[in-house]
C-alpha cells in the first residue's frame, strides 16, 4: 500500500487548503459557528463549486466518484483550519448510506442535490442513555393506509437545524432500517443546542412522523449501516490530523513569541521537549490515519478485510493521540489556551468532539478489545488486505 499522496491528491489538498484558509483566518471558526447556519456560507459555496460536495457521489448522480484518499486529503485540509462546514456529517455519510441502501429512484432523488451542495442531510442514530452500538429504540409502525410512521427520540443529531432531510435508524419488528424523513414533516419536535466544539446539534423527537424506508421492504440495514459508519470513522481521522497539525503549529509559534522572565518560552528545554513529543504524536497519528484510509481503498478494490474492526483500531489510536495533543496544546498556552478567543481552544474543542463522534472513543476501544484487534501493528493487518 502506498501511504503517500499522488500528484493529483497533493493538488487537491493544496486547493482545499487555500480555499478554506481564505475563509478561516484567526477567529473565524467562532464567527462561523455563531451564525444562523452554524458555518461559513461562502466557504460552503466554494466547496460546492470545487465539486467537493460531490466527492463521494458517482458521476451518474452528478458527483465526482472519488475514492477514500481524496476524502482524506479534503478533510485533512479542512481540519487544518478547524472549518465548521458539515461535509462529512451532512454529505459524505448520507451519500454512502443512500448509495448502499437506496433504490435507484431514491438515489436520483437525493444524491444530485447533495452533489450540488444545495442541501444537507442529517443522520439520526444516537439516542439518549442508549449505547451507540445497540439496536435503535425508535420504532417504525405501519398505519392503516400502508404508510410508515416513526416514534421515539434521537439525540444528538448534528446539524439537524439546517438539514432538509433526516436519515433515521429505526426498528420494524426484528428488522433495523434507515428511514427518510422530511425535516419539516408533521410530528417532529426539535430542540437545538451546541456541541462541545460550538457546532450545532439537536434533540429530535418523532411522534407518528411520516417516513419512507431507504431501500426495499424486508432488507435489514444493519450491515450497510456499520460499513458506512466505519467509513465515516476512518474519514474523520483526517480532520483530526489536520487539527492536530495546526494545534502544534500554534503552540510552537506561541512558545517562540511568548516571553517569561524576559526570554521566549522556547528557550526552556522542558517545553521544547514537550513540543517535540507533540510532533512525534502527530506524525504517528498521520501514519495510522493514512494506513486506515489505504485499507479502505484496498477494500474498495476487493480486499477481504473487516472494515469496522480496522476503523475501531485506527479510531482508538488517533483518538488517544488527539486527546493528548489537545491537552498539551492548551497547557503549553497557559490560561489563554482555555479562552474562546484563542485559536488553539477551537482546535482542542473540535478534537475533543471528534473523540466522541460516531459512538465515541470509549465504545470503539471496547469493541476493539472484544474483537482482540486493539492497536494491532499495521503490518499485521496489511498482510490481510
Amino acid at each position: 500500500m502506498n501511504l503517500e499522496f499522488n500528484e493529483d491528491q497533493k493538488l487537491l489538498f493544496e486547493t482545499v487548503d487555500a480555499a478554506v484558509g481564505r475563509g478561516y483566518p484567526a477567529g473565524a471558526r467562532g464567527e462561523a459557528t455563531s451564525t444562523e447556519r452554524g458555518w461559513n456560507d461562502d466557504v460552503w459555496n466554494t466547496l460546492a463549486e470545487l465539486g467537493l460536495t460531490g466527492l463521494t457521489i458517482d458521476g451518474d448522480h452528478g458527483g465526482v466518484g472519488a475514492g477514500p484518499v481524496e476524502v482524506y486529503a479534503t478533510l485533512e485540509a479542512m481540519g487544518k483550519h478547524a472549518a465548521a462546514e458539515p461535509l462529512l456529517d451532512g454529505v459524505f455519510l448520507p451519500s454512502w448510506l443512500i448509495a448502499a441502501l437506496g433504490t435507484e429512484e431514491q438515489a436520483k432523488q437525493w444524491l444530485p442535490a447533495l452533489a450540488e451542495g444545495a442541501t444537507t442531510i442529517a443522520v439520526a442514530h444516537a439516542e439518549p442513555r442508549r449505547p451507540w452500538g445497540s439496536a435503535p429504540s425508535v420504532a417504525a409502525a405501519h398505519s392503516g393506509d400502508g404508510s410508515v410512521v416513526l416514534s421515539g427520540v434521537k439525540a444528538p443529531v448534528r446539524h439537524a437545524d439546517q438539514a432538509s432531510t433526516l436519515l433515521v435508524t429505526a426498528v420494524d419488528g426484528d428488522t433495523t432500517g434507515v428511514y427518510v424523513v422530511d425535516a419539516a414533516a408533521a410530528g417532529i419536535t426539535r430542540a437545538d443546542g451546541r456541541s462541545a466544539d460550538w457546532s450545532r446539534a439537536s434533540q429530535v423527537e418523532f411522534a407518528g412522523t411520516p417516513a419512507t424506508l431507504l431501500g426495499t421492504t424486508g432488507t435489514d440495514a444493519t450491515a450497510a449501516w456499520h460499513t458506512a459508519v466505519a467509513r465515516a470513522r476512518v474519514a474523520v481521522l483526517a480532520e483530526a490530523v489536520g487539527l492536530m497539525e495546526s494545534a502544534l503549529g500554534h503552540t510552537v509559534e506561541y512558545l517562540k513569541n511568548r516571553k517569561q522572565f524576559g526570554v521566549p518560552l522556547a528557550t526552556f528545554q522542558a517545553l521544547v521537549h514537550r513540543a517535540s513529543d507533540m510532533y512525534a504524536r502527530v506524525e504517528l497519528a498521520r501514519s495510522m490515519a493514512l494506513w486506515a484510509t489505504a485499507t479502505v481503498e484496498a477494500i474498495d478494490g476487493g480486499a477481504d478485510v473487516d472494515l469496522p474492526a480496522i476503523a475501531d483500531d485506527a479510531f482508538v489510536f488517533v483518538g488517544d493521540t488527539a486527546t493528548a495533543v489537545a491537552e498539551e496544546a492548551v497547557q503549553l498556552h497557559g490560561g489563554i489556551g482555555m479562552t474562546y478567543e484563542a485559536e488553539v481552544a477551537h482546535h482542542a474543542a473540535r478534537l475533543a468532539a471528534i473523540t466522541e463522534s460516531f459512538g465515541g472513543l470509549a465504545a470503539a476501544r471496547r469493541r476493539a478489545v472484544a474483537s482482540e484487534s486493539a492497536l494491532r501493528a499495521p503490518s499485521a493487518l496489511l498482510n490481510n488486505a
